[in-house]
């Protein structure tokens, strides 16, 4: 790092004896220094475990000196916010932040603790340019988080208004209520975590409890408000669950000896004893049932769950675990930053002791397992990569003592990133607990999804048919009619009416071959009405075509299917619109875009009704208005989806008609298929 002075153009080298870059580097108001964050450990070679030390560069004496903050815990935040005076600080204290004002005086900064409501309990914030305005925030993990604004008076925070109202939707939901823990952990040392109570806990009654470990292992859980895809502790709380965050041995916020003191081989040997006596102390307070007991996490969580299943099987009843390591040698080799890691945690290469990773690896140790495990993994994990979720998986299936379930998630690295993932995440998880750890059982997420290509092709299979068409027989002789299904308060057509359907009423109409399961299409409104007018006196029941007021709730949810949208690959504008159905045009015919009915996935009606194709697109559909004229409604594969439905109407090679049924007099809607 060099600092400039850019009119003489001379450089000067900024923290020499440092050996690694800054958190952050900031002026002071004046431009008389510079204040920079640091990483310390007393490590020679890695910083793997390091508290955040503050340094002072003067400008016009040329030197650096570490500040003296009188707070052997180092910066819980790794930066400070300058002051004409000094610099405000949130300094690491457990579980919390310690906020405090420096002032100088001379050669030193003497502190001031900030008071005010919320001097507690501020996790981030933002000074205005004259130093007089703070922005914070400020949560408990009991407690959704929001930015506040203060006045800064002296090392007061005065006049706090909330300036945000953030995650409204939870307002009225009910929240676990969270309590600051301590206990006796390993070498009788304190430990600190925080515990989350079952929606409407009472006393007296025990509880099942989950162990939500943490990564790092250098990080800590805090008191603020902490509920996601990881670590969803309201959705265990809302099941009747304790919920423990620990922060064991090895984790930040409490000083360089507690970082530093799971180093050089003494991996896991803290961190466990550290988590069984936290539920020791739960159960000896009466809170938690001994019988049910379950963990998660992910990184370094996932690795102390694996450990815990390893060391007490019989203690965990289900373990969640995400991106975590069972076999440190591959992990060493194969990790961006193996070397720096292993090394510094266990005290040696795999090269140098192989025998020690050997034992520190819990694949050894599997066949001890007992405990219903889900895995989870990113395919392009590189702080741990998924061989290791293989390995994991393959030993517990291998071995058969233990349930287990592995899944990956495609393209994300070490952390989930795409909401469909999370979600995903976080459905089996709950499942998974609710399975093994709660005793419910909930319905197995289906291998085939709803909306998956493979839904829609097993439910095409599943419509009536007639002599290998879709559709229906009625009347003597047997004549191809459609088939009717209840959905969304109707009993409508559950395909568009099919060429081979069409010909059975306009025997001229004899599709060519291979075409008999296209929509029929190029048919006037007055055409469409004479085959509903036929197939009732066929049938002796009631056929229409929808009314256009029933066309809103049958194409509401609809999507864009065989929409102009599919063939060009984007969303079209009018001209671009014009010139791909001009280059369409090449592949001859009337409608050379439509595709057999059935090709995309149904439209479903929830508890209303029955799977129904093509309402999002493929041919158009007519209705009738109120005024006894055609409307044509839904999508068309030669228009671009709009579901403004401001497009253009379709050209008349595709339009087409669905027909609606009227239910028997004295009889509801629903009921079986029929003619």
């Amino acid at each position: 790092m060099w600092l400039w002075d850019l009119e003489a153009g001379t450089r000067a080298r900024l923290f020499p004896a440092r050996r690694t870059a800054p958190y952050s580097l900031v002026w002071s108001p004046d431009g008389a220094g510079l204040y920079a964050v640091f990483p310390f450990t007393r490590h020679p070679e890695f910083h793997q475990a390091t508290v955040a030390r503050l340094w002072w560069h003067d400008v016009a004496a040329g030197n650096d000196r570490e500040i003296d903050l009188g707070w052997e815990r180092g910066l819980g935040v790794e930066r400070v916010w300058p002051l004409a005076d000094g610099f405000l600080a949130l300094l690491a204290d457990g579980v919390r932040h310690r906020a405090v004002r420096y002032v100088r005086r001379g050669e030193s900064w003497v502190s001031q603790p900030l008071a005010g409501e919320h001097a507690e309990r501020i996790f981030g914030l933002a000074l205005s340019d004259d130093g007089r305005a703070v922005a914070y925030r400020h949560s408990t993990a009991s407690r959704r988080e929001q930015l506040y604004g203060a006045r800064l008076e002296g090392s007061r925070l005065t006049g706090p208004r909330q300036l945000t109202k953030l995650n409204e939707e939870l307002a009225d939901r009910p929240l676990a209520r969270t309590e600051i823990v301590r206990w006796q952990g390993a070498n009788d040392e304190e430990v600190e975590g925080i515990l989350y109570y079952p929606h409407g806990w009472q006393e007296g009654k025990r509880h099942p409890l989950v162990l939500s470990i943490h990564g790092g292992p250098a990080a800590a859980d805090l008191d603020l408000w902490d509920d996601d895809w990881a670590y969803p502790s309201n959705l265990f709380a809302e099941r009747g669950a304790f919920v423990l965050k620990a922060n064991y041995h090895g984790s930040s916020g409490y000083g360089l000896d507690w970082v530093e003191s799971i180093c050089c081989g003494r991996y896991y040997e803290l961190e466990i004893p550290d988590l069984e006596r936290g539920v020791d102390a739960l159960v000896a307070r009466g809170l938690v049932d001994p019988d049910r007991v379950g963990t998660m996490g992910w990184s370094n969580g996932s690795i102390l769950s694996i450990q815990l299943t390893v060391e007490n099987p019989a203690r965990y009843k289900a373990a969640a675990v995400g991106a975590g390591d069972v076999e440190w040698i591959s992990d060493w080799g194969n990790v961006d930053f193996g070397h720096g890691f292993d090394s510094y945690y266990f005290g040696a290469t795999p090269l140098s002791d192989p025998e020690r990773y050997l034992a520190k690896s819990p694949l050894f140790r599997l066949d001890r397992v007992t405990t219903p495990t889900l895995i989870f993994f990113g395919t392009e994990d590189r702080n741990v990569p998924p061989g290791q979720g293989w390995t994991h998986y393959r030993a517990l299936q291998h071995l058969g003592r233990a349930p287990v379930r592995f899944l990956l998630f495609p393209g994300e690295p070490h952390s989930l990133g795409k909401p469909s993932h999370r979600l995903r995440k976080v459905e089996e998880e709950m499942a998974w607990f609710d399975r093994h750890l709660f005793g419910t059982t909930p319905a197995e997420t289906p291998a085939v999804a709803p909306d998956s290509p493979l839904a829609a092709a097993l439910a095409r299979t599943g419509a009536a048919r007639h002599e290998g068409r879709l559709g229906v027989a009625a009347g003597a002789p047997a004549r191809l009619v459609p088939e009717v299904v209840p959905h969304a308060g109707l009993e409508v057509g559950r395909f568009e009416v099919t060429r081979a359907q069409w010909a059975a009423f306009d025997p001229a109409a004899i599709p060519a071959p291979g075409t008999e399961e296209l929509p029929a299409t190029g048919i006037s409104h007055e055409r469409a009405l004479a085959y509903t007018a036929w197939l009732s006196e066929l049938t002796g029941a009631r056929y229409r075509l929808p009314a256009a007021a029933e066309a809103e709730a049958l194409y509401a949810a609809r999507e864009g299917e065989n929409t102009l949208d599919r063939w060009a690959g984007y969303a079209p504008n009018p001209e671009d619109a014009a010139a791909l159905l001009a280059a369409a045009a090449a592949l001859g015919g009337e409608a050379p875009l439509l595709l057999p009915v059935g090709s995309f996935p149904p439209a479903r009606a929830g508890e209303r009704g029955e799977p129904v194709f093509d309402l999002g697109g493929n041919a158009a559909e007519w209705t009738t208005a109120a005024d006894g004229k055609g409307l044509p409604r839904g999508g068309s594969a030669d228009r671009p989806h709009d579901g403004r439905e401001r497009a253009p109407s379709p050209g008349p090679g595709y339009v087409g008609l669905r027909v609606v049924r009227e239910p028997a007099a004295g009889s509801a809607s629903g009921g079986a298929a029929t003619p």
